[in-house]
């Protein structure tokens, strides 16, 4: 996966969550379409990461001993822990780093 893809990918969510979920955007949506955007960022998410966590180069991880895997572990717990995202993310990717150093 590209990052050319991965910040386009980003910009939408973004820009869909902004335009329409901000409250001092003029733009009003039906309440069913709010409570549907709501759910955009967690799949889309979902959809990028799974492959890289599960799979390199179409074939499928050996997940006990994987760096990815572990951090994606790691990431979920400290997100339920901490709920700071800046926070979260700090801490996942220094897992993540330190990981993929001392198991590759």
């Amino acid at each position: 996966m590209s990052w050319f893809l991965l910040l386009t990918l980003a910009l939408i969510v973004f820009a869909n969550r902004y335009f329409f979920l901000e409250p001092k955007v003029a733009i009003r949506l039906p309440h069913v379409f709010e409570q549907m955007l709501k759910y955009s960022a967690p799949c889309l998410l979902t959809a990028i990461c799974a492959p890289i966590v599960f799979f390199n180069e179409g074939q499928f991880r050996q997940i006990p001993l994987d760096p990815y895997f572990i951090a994606a572990v790691c990431t979920i717990i400290f997100a339920l822990f901490i709920r700071k995202i800046l926070w979260s993310l700090a801490l996942s990717l220094l897992c993540f780093y330190t990981l993929n150093f001392a198991l590759s």
